[in-house]
This record gives structure tokens, sequence and C-alpha cells, in this order.
């Protein structure tokens, strides 16, 4: 069971922290699911010294059609790849709605709602995603799933509902994803420090925080 650190707030850096850690991710990138509960054990290291950022860089964005059967093959082979390397869970199917896309736009956006309804960064809401999809085979591009994995925030159906096809909001996460691709870093996930000069990258991909602590460590120690 993941023990889940308190979230941090979204504002500047806040005076005790030393810097930010950003974990550039996706709610439907399977290697980020990977990586996750690697993210949550430097939580508990670094709660002291570092807050926790999410990012979202978007995957498949623009996609309207369904995914080819070879495509889905493609898929299949990663996840079994990620769980053996990582040990999480896949149900290594796709949602079974007729109408699924494979595209994560409308996760991301409820991401931003849940970030404004917690005035928090929504970890616990982006776990839940992406065990809903990647476990539980649920459609993170029904409206109706993507309330129910926000509702814990607070916000009431007739906001969200309003919110998920605002300007505003889709402003801000594209906003969200054009930051993340100005970065120039190709690969999910992406590990970045930022300890006032701006984000550097640590690791591009998986990798344990066994491999990731002593790396940041010695990057607040000699900043």
């Amino acid at each position: 069971m993941i023990s889940f650190q308190k979230a941090n707030t979204v504002h500047d850096m806040k005076e005790e922290f030393e810097g930010s850690l950003i974990f550039m991710t996706d709610p439907i990138c399977s290697w980020c699911w990977g990586t996750l509960p690697e993210v949550f054990r430097l939580q508990e290291i670094f709660s002291e010294r570092l807050s926790f950022d999410l990012r979202c860089a978007g995957l498949q964005v623009g996609s309207q059609k369904p995914l080819s059967e070879e495509h889905i093959a493609n898929l299949q082979i990663l996840w079994r790849n990620v769980a053996e390397t990582t040990g999480q869970k896949f149900a290594f199917s796709l949602p079974a709605d007729a109408d699924f896309i494979y595209h994560s736009e409308l996760a991301c956006r409820a991401l931003q709602i849940a970030r404004r309804a917690l005035g928090a960064e929504p970890w616990q809401v982006f776990h839940n995603m992406q065990q809903a999809f990647y476990v539980d085979c649920r459609n993170l591009g029904d409206l109706g799933i993507l309330f129910e994995l926000v509702s814990g925030t607070g916000i009431d159906e007739e906001t969200f509902m309003d919110q998920m096809t605002s300007n505003d909001i889709i402003e801000t996460t594209r906003m969200e994803f054009d930051w993340c691709s100005d970065l120039g870093i190709q690969a999910l996930p992406s590990i970045l420090l930022d300890l006032g000069t701006g984000p550097k990258l640590v690791a591009g991909g998986y990798a344990t925080a066994d491999v990731l602590a002593p790396e940041i460590s010695g990057r607040l120690n000699t900043h």
C-alpha cells in the first residue's frame, strides 16, 4: 500500500523548501505508472527539503480515431515490459467502451480542475487516474468517470462539467503541454529538479528511488 504524502500547495516556491522536484508525466503514460511508486518514495525521503510538482505533457493529444489492432498489440507488449521491470499491476487491456479514444487531454484538464479545487498538487487524483486506466480498464475520456475520480476534491458535478469545457481550463492545460514541450525533453516520465535557476533534468525514463535519491541529494548539497 502506497503511503501518500500530503500534497504541496501550488504557489511560488515555499521558503522552507530548497527547491522543487518536477514529475513530467501523463495519466496514460505506462512508464509513468511504473515510476509513480518511486516518486512517492522520493516524497518520503525529501519531504522536508523539496516541493513536488506534477506537469502533464499530454499523450496522443488531438487523436480522434480508435487504435489499430497493431497499435494495441504494441501497447500490450510495452505494458508487459513495464510490469516486469517495475512490478506495477496492469490489466493488459484497454477500456471496452465502443467510443474509447486513446488520448489524455480530457484527463489532463480534470487534473487542472482538481489542482484548483485542492489548492495543491493532485497527487492522489493522479494515482487514482492511472490505476483506473491501467488496472481497472476505465475510460479516461469519459466525463462521468473523470468526475468520479476528482469528486474527492469537493467539487460538484455541475461545476466540474462546466470547467471541463471552459476556455480557461483548456488554455491552462495546453500551456502545461507547451511548457513540457519547450524543455525539449522527449522521455516520459522525466524527473527534473529546480533549485532556483530553472528545471534541470535528473532522469529521463524509468529510474528507481534508490538511484535517484543520491543524485538529488548531491545536487541539493552542492547548489
